[in-house]
């Protein structure tokens, strides 16, 4: 077995002379190098020595090592994560096991070296030569990617294929979970891995005729679930690997107030200011029907007596987010059913009353104005000049005001029409509320299965996509203008529950973990840079209002997030 020895304070090798073709010079070092035969597996090992500046051993306990190469043709990668075997941990010795794959195509390696992982952050070794020689009597290998998490989870499908019985759903249930927590797991900064995606759907062509030779289960079954894996497969094409969590800019949370009696009580600013997080300071504006062109803004007094509350407790104001609403229906009104009978009218008044609260947020120190949530009639493409010209107004006036639209998912799934807001705003606003689960919590429920969901959820709805194609088309960062979940057994797998006051009992565990799930989700994705969580009053409130002096399990977390600099 051949050792290498990898000093990770001061080895330096020769520089790429041809950044194009990226071949690394080896002719003029003593770096390690490794030489093996085409289709070789198992036995081609390696013992790998890490050590300081000084010779003194690297400690290694609780790392993972992860061999990373690009082959010799430039087209396909291994990313293996589970042929390493730990000798000496203390004393910086392992074992690497090349597997077959590796040896696929005949040539010099373009790059590879050893990442070694803990807890999320990682040091690579230098790269090392690695030549493989061709091999003219046998052949066999395909040439693909070959990214160790994925492939386990194509030994998995294909066992479930053989087994298949009355239990198939089940079954196929656990798998799902299990490449929800895949997804989830992987983070950091990695090409994209497209290819992937190709190398499952040539696994489930091969699938699919030993099906119908064996008559393992219907066809028909089959095409359904070949369809979703591929859906599934397409989250990993802006996914990253390795190495980062994201930390959010703006963290807040959602009260809303109305020009009626009922406003954001003194113990609801408590608790928000308390979690570390600032407000989104939700204003009803209220029309008299789906049709009514001429809005009612909230009074100034009901205004100001909310700024001044928050200013005694040193609660910050994150984000003006005015919403439509029918007058004495609070926030039910659906708002994607807002028709206004004159357009023109509607806009000329919508922009004084955007204006207005420019004025607001500039008085009061609030960075961030929501000019709309949720108006689907009103951000068709037909009215995008009207938006335009709402932006342009406040910009002129008040430059360092960041401008945002809140898009439901209606819209923000609609991208060449209602989607097409993002061009005229600062930040690009998403309502996010993905189905974790098909059914009620249960305390067996897992933070990582869970925050798949924001890749794929349960409705088939692909968030993750939605953000990385909003990112990638306009270059602006995204701010989650709302997410979360009614403190319900129910609350992972609905909107909103249908809770019957006191009859339908609380359960702070449930949103607590969909918290986690969401917190975990957004870590993995560097385009989002804030987040306002919905919402500080009933149905989605995490404060328990029977006992309001209570810190609930959904407060804990937020506090933690928050407060705590986990988000």
């Amino acid at each position: 077995m051949e050792v290498m020895t990898f000093n990770i304070d001061k080895d330096r090798r020769n520089l790429v002379d041809d950044k194009q073709n990226f071949n690394i010079d080896f002719h003029d070092s003593k770096y390690n190098w490794l030489q093996a035969r085409q289709y070789e597996e198992s036995m081609r090992q390696v013992e790998v020595h890490v050590v300081h500046g000084n010779g003194s051993p690297v400690d290694l306990t609780g790392m993972n090592p992860v061999f990373e190469g690009w082959m010799p043709e430039g087209l396909y990668r291994i990313i293996d994560a589970k042929h390493s075997v730990m000798i000496d941990a203390q004393n910086g010795i392992f074992r690497f096991d090349f597997p077959a794959p590796a040896f696929q195509i005949a040539g010099s390696y373009k790059q590879a070296f050893f990442r070694l992982m803990k807890d999320g952050m990682s040091v690579t070794t230098l790269e090392f030569s690695l030549e493989v020689l061709a091999d003219k009597v046998i052949s066999g290998l395909i040439p693909s990617d070959y990214i160790t998490p994925f492939e386990d989870l194509y030994d998995k499908i294909e066992e479930i294929y053989k087994t298949a019985d009355g239990k198939f759903d089940e079954q196929l249930l656990a798998w799902k979970n299990q490449f929800n927590k895949i997804i989830g797991d992987l983070n950091g900064d990695y090409i994209k891995i497209k290819a992937t995606a190709d190398a499952l759907d040539s696994r489930l062509t091969v699938l699919e005729q030993k099906i119908k030779d064996d008559g393992l289960l219907t066809q028909a079954d089959f095409d359904v679930l070949k369809n979703d894996l591929l859906n599934r497969m397409n989250i990993v094409e802006h996914q990253d690997i390795f190495n980062y969590r994201n930390k959010l800019k703006y963290k807040t949370i959602s009260a809303t107030i109305y020009n009626d009696s009922e406003t954001i009580s003194n113990d609801q600013l408590n608790h928000i200011q308390a979690t570390g997080a600032d407000l989104t300071l939700v204003t009803m504006v209220t029309v008299d029907n789906a049709n009514d062109s001429s809005p009612t803004d909230i009074s100034d007094t009901t205004f100001n007596d909310l700024i001044d509350r928050a200013n005694k407790i040193g609660l910050k104001i994150g984000m003006l987010k005015p919403h439509i609403g029918i007058a004495g229906e609070h926030d039910s009104f659906g708002r994607d059913k807002y028709d206004p009978d004159n357009y023109d009218t509607f806009f000329e008044n919508w922009k004084d009353l955007m204006l207005h609260y420019a004025d607001l947020a500039n008085a009061n120190g609030i960075p961030i104005l929501s000019i709309g949530c949720e108006m689907k009639l009103c951000t068709d493409t037909k009215y995008l000049v009207k938006w335009q010209d709402i932006y342009n107004s406040i910009k002129t006036k008040y430059p360092d005001l960041l401008i945002t639209y809140a898009m439901s998912m209606y819209e923000f799934e609609d991208p060449e029409n209602s989607g097409q807001i993002s061009s005229v705003v600062d930040l690009i606003g998403l309502n996010v509320y993905p189905a974790y689960v098909p059914a009620n919590y249960d305390a067996t429920m897992k933070v990582d299965e869970l925050k798949g969901a924001w890749w794929h959820d349960w409705n088939g709805h692909e968030f993750m996509q939605s953000i990385n194609g909003y990112y990638d088309r306009y270059q602006k960062p995204i701010y989650i203008t709302e997410t979360g979940l009614t403190p319900y057994d129910d609350g992972l797998s609905r909107l909103v529950s249908d809770y019957n006051g006191t009859d339908h009992a609380y359960n702070f565990d449930a949103q607590a973990i969909g918290y986690k799930a969401a917190f975990e989700a957004m870590a993995l994705n560097s385009h989002i840079i804030g987040v306002a969580i919905w919402h500080a009053s009933k149905p989605f409130s995490f404060v328990d209002e029977n006992n309001v002096n209570k810190v609930t399990p959904s407060e804990k977390v937020l506090t933690q997030y928050f407060k705590g600099g986990k988000s």
